[in-house]
């Protein structure tokens, strides 16, 4: 399974979701089904980050969805965000 998300930060919070995004890398290379969890920034918008990820199923997937590292994250970054968008793709 493959998931693209994209998270765009507000102007003045790009540093601080920089930072909380970082934070999600190594703590997610350890889960169980994580095969692949890129962090990306727009070359042409700063406040733009895409992760792009490969997990051996559903079920994992939705484990990691629900870590502590990622909610704790995501609560830090409440109100910094102008939009996340996760789209869950089958690669053929």
């Amino acid at each position: 399974m493959h998931v693209v998300a994209t998270i765009i930060a507000k102007p003045e919070s790009i540093d601080l979701v920089e930072s909380e995004l970082k934070k999600f890398i190594a703590p997610t290379l350890k889960e169980e089904g994580c095969i692949a969890y890129d962090l990306h920034r727009d070359n042409n918008n700063p406040a733009t980050f895409v992760f792009y990820e490969e997990w051996s199923s559903k079920d994992l997937l939705d484990k990691h969805l629900q870590s502590p590292h990622l909610t704790a994250g995501l609560a830090a970054m409440a109100g910094h965000l102008e939009s996340v968008e996760v789209l869950e793709l089958t690669k053929y």
